[in-house]
Formats: structure tokens, C-alpha cells, sequence
């Protein structure tokens, strides 16, 4: 009678120990994707920012181009209150992307200062002898092909084109 309770026993262990084993499974199991679950959810919320962030620029640009289209308008209908009428905007409408491009023209104006002071100072010309058949040979700038012309005043030191008459 021992033997067979041992059986009995060790039977129940083992189903015990088997239904441990197939809770532990599957514990590892829905964790592992749950840890899935929330990086899908951290890379779309990564994708939807990064839209988000594109459509914003891209907005930004197609308004910047409409502010530009409608300073167009305003010039081609002769006033801010016709252009409105002809476009079927508001008043208030056209006065925002006309601001927007003074706006956009002012930060245009900016950069291209922050540019220049960033470059540091230019090197001052470099004057070339010039006979009655242009530079001397020596002295040929780097902008070969152009011929500087020798008059005094207006236009001198200009460079035009070799083989353009000067205006």
C-alpha cells in the first residue's frame, strides 16, 4: 500500500509541478508581449510626432507661398478689398498672409545679415591693370572670360562678358 500512495504522491506532485510550469509559460508569455505591446506604442507615438512635425513645416511653407501668391493678388486687382472679392476671402484673411510675407520678408532680411556677419569680412577687391586690350596677361583675374571696362565713373571696374558691348 506505501508503493501505491507514493505513485499517488508523486503523481500529484508532478501534475502539480506540470501546472506550474505551463502558469510560469505562460506568465513569461504575456509579458513578453506586453514589453511588445508598449514599444509599438512608443514608436507610434515617435511616428506621430514626427508627422506631425513634417506636416507643421509643410504648412508652414504652403502658407508662406500663399502669403507671397496673395501680395500677387493684391498687386494684380489694385487693392486689398478687390483682391479679397475676386478671391472670396475676408478682408482679414488677405491682411494676415500680407503680414505673414512682410513677416517672412523681414526673417529673409535677418538671415541673410546673420549670414554675412558669420562670413566675417570680405577681401576688398583686387584691382587689375587694364590696357586698351583688356587685363595684361599677368594679370588676368580668376574670372577669365570677362573684361573689366576702363572708363572713369559710372561702371568702372564693372565686369561684363567678353564680347558684350557695354550698355
Amino acid at each position: 500500500m506505501t508503493s501505491r500512495s507514493n505513485e499517488q504522491a508523486l503523481s500529484r506532485k508532478q501534475k502539480l509541478r506540470e501546472q506550474q510550469r505551463r502558469q510560469l509559460k505562460v506568465l513569461d508569455q504575456v509579458e513578453k508581449h506586453e514589453k511588445k505591446l508598449a514599444s509599438i506604442d512608443e514608436d507610434k507615438e515617435k511616428k506621430i510626432a514626427a508627422i506631425e512635425a513634417d506636416a507643421a513645416q509643410e504648412t508652414t511653407v504652403v502658407e508662406r507661398e500663399m502669403a507671397k501668391t496673395i501680395v500677387e493678388a493684391v498687386e494684380a486687382f489694385g487693392s486689398q478689398p478687390n483682391a479679397a472679392e475676386q478671391l472670396g476671402m475676408t478682408l482679414g484673411d488677405i491682411r494676415r498672409y500680407l503680414n505673414q510675407d512682410k513677416d517672412g520678408q523681414e526673417e529673409a532680411t535677418t538671415d541673410v545679415q546673420a549670414t554675412e556677419a558669420a562670413a566675417g569680412p570680405r577681401e576688398p577687391a583686387r584691382e587689375v591693370p587694364v590696357t586698351g586690350d583688356g587685363p595684361a596677361p599677368d594679370d588676368l583675374p580668376e574670372t577669365a572670360g570677362t573684361a573689366q571696362t576702363d572708363a572713369v565713373g559710372e561702371g568702372a571696374g564693372v565686369e561684363e562678358p567678353v564680347g558684350v558691348p557695354a550698355a
